[in-house]
């Protein structure tokens, strides 16, 4: 259940997608607000905190910040996954991978000692699907963070996240075949 608005996020960004992949996605008609970004913000959380240029939130369970610069025209969401000094070098190549091909939208990041789930986007090219999306895969990317890696269903292809999948694939067919035989 805890990954089911994040997948009804995506996939209600999707479907409101142009019919065909050939077409570009229309242009907004206006840029992207502030004061937009908050009220979606208090939709999804009654008990937000809007004050300024930012909100915190909470999206199922999870502690989540929105900062927008409208002069600068940018907007970020964050969350907090845990204390950078947990980290090995394993941990960190694995981010670096899962950023280039498994993170999509959000990204991994570091930043005051703390491992982070970050969506960077424009404000004036920013929809209101494109801000759902990148919510829904900025809080898929901190829960998945340990385990896929992954902001979402798709991996962008050329990268190391579809090998790892199929390497941990094998190791559980491998593991219910073993079970099997006993």
């Amino acid at each position: 259940m805890r990954y089911l608005l994040p997948i009804v996020l995506i996939l209600s960004a999707c479907t409101s997608a142009s019919a065909t992949q050939d077409e570009p996605p229309a242009a907004p008609t206006t840029a992207m607000t502030g004061a937009a970004l908050s009220d979606i913000v208090r939709t999804l959380d009654s008990e937000a905190q809007v004050e300024g240029n930012g909100a915190i939130f909470t999206l199922q369970e999870r502690d989540m910040m929105l900062v927008f610069d409208e002069a600068a025209g940018r907007m970020r969401v964050v969350t907090p996954i845990l204390p950078s000094a947990l980290l090995d070098e394993d941990i960190l190549i694995r981010m670096a991978q899962a950023n280039y091909d498994a993170a999509l939208d959000a990204r991994y990041a570091i930043a005051n000692d703390q491992v982070w789930a970050v969506f960077i986007h424009p404000l004036p090219s920013l929809t209101e699907d494109d801000f759902l999306s990148g919510l829904a895969q900025t809080y898929t990317a901190a829960e998945t963070f340990g385990t896929t890696y992954s902001s979402g269903a798709v991996v962008f292809g050329g990268g190391d996240t579809s090998g790892i999948f199929e390497d941990l694939e094998k190791q559980i067919e491998d593991a219910k075949q073993s079970r099997e035989r006993i």
